[in-house]
């Protein structure tokens, strides 16, 4: 890694995680509030806990892991509290209590979460043992899962179409400024702009790997949220519409490809064909601005269409035979990718 971008990468984790975590630290405090004003409890340290660690995940699994905090937690009290209330409180019965914690939970299951939970809500029990009963602690633990659920269910989970329609459009921006520089290194016989656009192109494919990872979370978040599964239908359809965006990228990616060798072969380009690779940008500038729409589709698939015929004279030299080619497959899986 360039230590240059060191700082981009981190400032770039952290917008990424920011909202999650302001999601999760809210929540936390408002579960600690609720947990004292139904328990009465001073110190309800389990309903934060549980709050907190199950919405720190990625939409469309918050719900699992609540349920998996809350499975470690009730089983870590559980073992803490019979610990507690034979063999006393100390150092020896903190890591006899996590021990047989994480033990009895990794009977029931083999994820890390929970066996986790488990341990450290074991040991917690012991070393901050309080006259609180240990149902209180059960239930300050189900008043921050739950309350963790209610926010990744319902109240704070993110539209799958909205979601997708943004890593759609963030995809396809980086194709259509290649796209735009192989525009202008054509008219310009420019060796350094059609450089720079298959560089811009082959950076673009970080949005693109954005997007595999969106289409993940949408089909996560309609599996497992109540908000998704209303949306079911319509997040299918336009998970499998955006599957095929990649090879739209990809055609991109080799129309630069062409264009720079062109271009470093000094080979006259027809005006046709410059105009042809403008309309090309046109038309995916169009479907980016929003994939979901009927409208914005038709109109992508208008200014593509004719592309579908472009073809190269007879004895046009290989160089540009290659790059009509390039366009021509282009127009036609972004006609396909726009039906």
């Amino acid at each position: 890694m360039v230590w240059s971008q060191v700082p981009r990468n981190a400032a770039q984790r952290v917008r990424q995680t920011a909202w999650r975590t302001v999601l999760a630290a809210a929540t936390a405090a408002l579960a600690w509030w609720l947990a004292q004003l139904v328990l009465g409890e001073p110190t309800p340290i389990f309903a934060p806990i549980a709050a907190m660690v199950s919405l720190l995940d990625a939409p469309g699994t918050r719900g699992r892991r609540a349920f998996r905090v809350i499975g470690g937690v009730v089983v870590g009290v559980v073992v803490g509290e019979v610990l507690v209330r034979h063999l006393g409180t100390g150092a020896w019965e903190i890591g006899a209590a996590a021990g047989i914690a994480v033990l009895l939970a990794s009977m029931f299951s083999t994820n890390p979460l929970t066996v986790i939970q488990a341990g450290i809500a074991a040991l917690l029990v012991v070393a901050m043992h309080t006259p609180e009963a240990g149902s209180d602690r059960l239930l300050s633990a189900l008043i921050g899962g739950l309350l963790a659920l209610v926010v990744s269910q319902v109240l704070a989970t993110p539209g799958p179409p909205a979601m997708l329609g943004r890593a759609a459009r963030a995809a396809l921006t980086p194709a259509v400024q290649g796209l735009r520089g192989v525009g202008r290194a054509l008219t310009g016989s420019d060796p350094a702009a059609a450089h720079d656009a298959l560089e811009t192109l082959r950076a673009g494919y970080r949005e693109l790997v954005a997007l595999h990872a969106a289409r993940e979370t949408g089909r996560e978040i309609v599996r497992w949220t109540l908000r998704g599964r209303g949306q079911r239908r319509s997040v299918r359809e336009l998970d499998d519409r955006l599957a095929r965006l990649d090879s739209l990228y990809t055609d991109a990616l080799l129309v630069a490809h062409a264009a720079h060798e062109l271009v470093d072969r000094r080979c006259a380009v027809p005006e046709r064909v410059v105009r042809a690779v403008g309309d090309l940008a046109r038309a995916v500038e169009v479907l980016a601005e929003d994939i979901r729409s009927a409208e914005r589709r038709r109109h992508a698939r208008e200014l593509a269409e004719p592309l579908t015929r472009l073809a190269a004279a007879d004895d046009a030299p290989h160089s540009l035979a290659t790059l009509v080619a390039e366009v021509r497959l282009a127009a036609l899986d972004l006609t396909d990718l726009a039906r």
